[in-house]
């Protein structure tokens, strides 16, 4: 694939590019999913291909062939830089890419089983397994999913600077909801695990019980009580941080957002934007997580980014063309769904850091509050820093105390104020939580965290 490669990215240059890059990729993947104890979808895909991208002038053309011959790439590399230069025309802002430093290396995620070598049998059991034990768990669930998604690739990165890139890429993730219903009340319940590695994750007992977790959550749902809205000081778990870490903070951290108006962010480095104790944080180093790579799909290795230091705004994510613009050097923050989708400023692994207050100390001399468990899902808008989040569980605090179990608990309010009233931060860091970010269309895998936080004057919202 080497040699395909070498081939496109000079041809592109010899047609006018004044730069090249490309990704050639083959994946083999898995993807089941079960409702109700049927089976929905059972995919097992084998896909290979390639996606070239030209500049020239400040405007990119790119093209995707699953086509992977001689004549192929390089009809693709000059239909590439012909749709390049018929944007440049249009172009309202020119500028250059910035020369970086040429990256040769062989690049394999670490794996103890194969995903490959596990038959789809054994995946679809595990899979009907995780359905079947929510929905035996209790009378009152009364609907249940689950899914198996898992990815091998093998990438070859080039580019004009010299780059040349292979890696060996391999993930799984297994996910399961339940909802219960009893007295016209229905609540959900959910549970996940992944990573970046192989089968062996789903031996695991927490793999195993990622059914059981869902439905004895969505039980103790039903037997709460609807959430009081109003202001409240309140704590928030491990999982709610890292959302709010990475939906309503890290996608305004992206410099593409940045560059587009779109981001609340937009004139602030080197300003205070948090309380002193937050420190926020990309890290796409940090391995045995979903979020985990070593090296960028534009051939960039991945660093840790400090986007918060003490509550200061220091840096953003970008990739090459962003840091080009903004006169700073690309760090890692590439990554693309596939060959047919160009690379795009994304999360890794996203969190506060922990601070060091103990979990006494997080709830003492609170009145009156809230303890935020878990996060369903949200709505942010980066250009305004808004955001809604809907939570798992609630629960009162009164006088330091735990007592009275809420459901249907939502928090909205505006990023910066929200980060300025952080009052406390504990030391029970947790990173843990994995998913699938969404933007431009595309899908990345990521994982958010960090530890209990105590924030006043939170909007708390009851949903029904």
């Amino acid at each position: 694939m080497e040699d395909l490669a070498e081939l496109a990215i000079g041809h592109a240059l010899k047609l006018g590019a004044e730069f090249a890059d490309l990704r050639i990729e083959s994946t083999t993947g898995t993807n089941i999913l079960i409702m109700d104890g049927k089976t929905r979808t059972l995919n097992s895909e084998l896909e290979a291909g390639c996606g070239i991208r030209a500049f020239v002038g400040g405007t990119w053309g790119f093209v995707a062939t699953s086509v992977l011959t001689k004549a192929s790439l390089r009809s693709a590399a000059a239909s590439a830089v012909k749709m390049a230069k018929a944007a440049r025309a249009k172009a309202k802002i020119q500028f250059e890419i910035e020369s970086a430093k040429a990256v040769i290396t062989t690049e394999e995620y670490k794996c103890k089983e194969k995903p490959a070598d596990v038959t789809t049998e054994e995946k679809l059991s595990f899979a009907l397994g995780l359905d079947g034990s929510a929905r035996s768990f209790d009378s009152r669930i009364g609907s249940t999913n689950a899914r198996y998604d898992d990815l091998e690739a093998e990438r070859v990165i080039a580019n004009s600077f010299g780059t040349m890139v292979r890696t060996k890429e391999r993930w799984v993730l297994a996910a399961c909801s339940a909802w219960s219903r009893s007295e016209g009340v229905t609540q959900r319940g959910h549970a996940s695990e992944g990573s970046v590695g192989g089968y062996e994750l789903m031996r695991t007992s927490g793999a195993l019980d990622l059914g059981k977790e869902a439905a004895a959550q969505a039980l103790r749902l039903l037997d709460s009580k609807p959430a009081p809205a109003g202001k409240f000081t309140c704590i928030l778990d491990n999982k709610m941080t890292g959302m709010l870490a990475h939906e309503a903070f890290g996608h305004a951290c992206e410099a593409d957002a940045i560059i587009a108006g779109a981001s609340v962010l937009e004139g602030k480095i080197g300003k205070k934007v948090a309380s002193e104790g937050i420190s926020l944080v990309d890290d796409p180093t940090i391995k045995d997580t979903f979020g985990f790579f070593s090296i960028d799909w534009e051939g960039v290795k991945a660093r840790k980014h400090v986007l918060v230091d003490h509550g200061i705004l220091v840096g953003l994510m970008h990739n090459i063309e962003s840091s080009s613009r903004l006169g700073q050097k690309p760090n890692g923050s590439a990554r693309s769904q596939g060959f047919n989708s160009p690379p795009i400023i994304r999360m890794s692994n996203t969190y506060i850091s922990a601070g060091d207050c103990k979990k006494d100390e997080l709830f003492d001399g609170l009145r009156r509050g809230l303890l935020i468990q878990g996060s369903q899902y949200g709505y942010v808008e980066p250009a305004k820093g808004q955001f809604m989040f809907k939570c798992d569980e609630a629960y009162e605090i009164k006088n330091g105390e735990v007592g009275q179990r809420y459901r249907d608990a939502s928090l909205s309010g505006v990023i910066l104020e929200v980060l300025n009233n952080v009052e406390r931060i504990e030391d029970d860091f947790v990173l843990g939580d994995p998913g699938y970010c969404g933007k431009g269309g595309q899908s990345a895998r990521t994982t958010d965290g960090g530890p209990h936080i105590r924030v006043a004057d939170m909007v708390v919202g009851g949903l029904t």
